[in-house]
């Protein structure tokens, strides 16, 4: 789970921001609190609904999470600048590296890992253990005249091997190159497992963490129809309980070389090159539509096109092509197979735009049906949207609302409702919209200016 996550000195963020996940006093909705398991382990808020006008700075602050993530995840290749954004309304900050931090719960034991970069080089990494009353390194890394620079003095080692294996790995890490991502990348998880920070974290950013932008979409659908496992009933049943006019999810079968043609010949030509034998291998063409390739353990190959399908006046199955239903019923495709996860599994989902192409009342039924069917399980729905009907303290707490400003400077700030010791029986949705707590769009003149022209011209 994220307790806390901060960045400096990038896109819109000049100065430290930080969106917590850590309950503070409010008493009400005691469930929706992941309660310490001893006084000196950290609690943890399952949802943040995140609000702001267009450009204030919801975006960028899940690009932050998502270019940290990528950092971590991936790597950079030689000979490649690292990836670099820093605010550009301040000359200061273009001499300035980055930074990012998340504090996380893995299990019962709470980490804070972080780094500071620029394109060229990590100036700073770090990784400790963390509790309420105190921190353990586990390493720390600097950058001092353009050499690296690694205490491991908080690690157990097993061995002077290990200690040395370690060493060595520390020391075979370019300086573009984040030494978390190293360490899986040569076995250190493995080969040094009882070092459970490196494996547990590194697990974290690959396989607990999930972000969504507007355009992300999820690839495993193809596959979860194809096997006819309990998922795709699921997201059939789900998108039946939005009321889409889906029956079901289906896959018709196509010729990729005669009736896809809106994919390139050459793409297709790679696809049969490279898939192998009892592999599966998605693709997403223009206007979403979106496609299985299957080669079977005897060579043959098959393709199959996701479809929907809707009953007619008949009760017969009539199968639709994804992009023959509406925005809103594509959106829930790409955000429903997430919903299954967060219901089950300790997964974090943080979805930029969550309302976008939604009805208020679906949006709204999302957040609900996650609060209401998720005790118990750590999972975490992390959300920027525009819909104010989600502003209403009868579902959600002080501190789980949270609000982006764009300065006068056009740098952004992050703010949480807490700040404003709201009362619990207030209007919070009339108190937004009239713009007690910030995060409205700021209308310039233009508009008046433009209407008091036009009278002037008809009189």
């Amino acid at each position: 789970m994220l307790l806390r996550f901060s960045v400096e000195n990038y896109r819109s963020f000049r100065d430290r921001a930080e969106l917590s996940m850590v309950p503070s006093r409010v008493r009400s909705h005691p469930g929706q609190v992941v309660k310490p398991v001893n006084t000196r382990d950290i609690g943890v808020l399952k949802t943040a609904v995140i609000y702001g006008a267009n450009a204030s700075g919801k975006s960028n602050l899940i690009k932050a999470m998502q270019h940290a993530r990528t950092m971590i995840v991936r790597g950079n290749a030689l000979g490649r600048n690292l990836a670099y954004e820093p605010f550009l309304l301040d000359r200061n900050c273009l001499q300035q590296p980055s930074r990012f931090e998340f504090e996380i719960k893995y299990g019962e034991t709470n980490y804070a890992y972080g780094f500071v970069a620029d394109q060229k080089s990590i100036h700073e990494e770090w990784l400790y253990r963390i509790d309420r009353q105190s921190e353990s390194p586990v390493f720390e890394r600097t950058l001092t005249d353009g050499e690296s620079h690694f205490d491991f003095s908080g690690i157990r080692f097993n061995s002077k091997e290990d200690e040395q294996f370690l060493a060595f790995t520390a020391k075979a890490t370019p300086d573009y190159r984040l030494f978390l991502y190293e360490c899986l990348d040569r076995n250190v998880v493995k080969d040094l497992s009882y070092i459970k920070a490196l494996g547990e974290v590194n697990d974290w950013f690959h396989e607990k963490l999930n972000i969504l932008f507007p355009d992300t979409k999820y690839h495993g659908l193809e596959m979860a129809v194809h096997s006819a496992d309990e998922t795709s009933q699921q997201l059939s049943d789900i998108l039946k309980g939005f009321d889409t006019g889906i029956e079901s999810l289906a896959l018709k079968e196509v010729d990729l070389m005669l009736d896809v043609p809106e994919l390139p010949e050459n793409l297709k030509q790679e696809v049969l090159g490279t898939i192998d034998e009892g592999d599966a291998v998605q693709i997403s063409g223009p206007h979403n539509t979106r496609y299985q390739v299957v080669r079977s353990t005897n060579g043959v190959v098959q393709t199959f096109k996701l479809m929907t399908s809707h009953l007619n006046n008949k009760g017969e199955q009539v199968q639709f092509d994804i992009n023959q239903e509406s925005d809103g019923t594509q959106r829930l495709l790409d955000i429903a197979p997430g919903l299954l996860d967060i219901f089950s599994k300790d997964k974090v989902y943080i979805v930029d735009e969550i309302d976008r192409s939604l009805h208020p009342e679906i949006t709204t039924s999302l957040l609900n049906h996650f609060l209401s069917c998720t005790e118990g399980v750590h999972s975490q729905l992390i959300m920027t949207t525009h819909e104010s009907n989600l502003l209403n303290l009868d579902n959600i707490r002080r501190d789980e609302i949270w609000f982006t400003q764009k300065e006068r400077s056009g740098s952004s700030s992050l703010y949480s409702l807490e700040e404003y010791q709201a009362r619990p029986d207030k209007d919070i949705r009339k108190g937004y919209l009239v713009g007690r707590y910030g995060g409205l769009p700021m209308i310039g003149s233009f508009i008046k200016d433009q209407k008091g022209s036009t009278d002037a011209s008809r009189a």
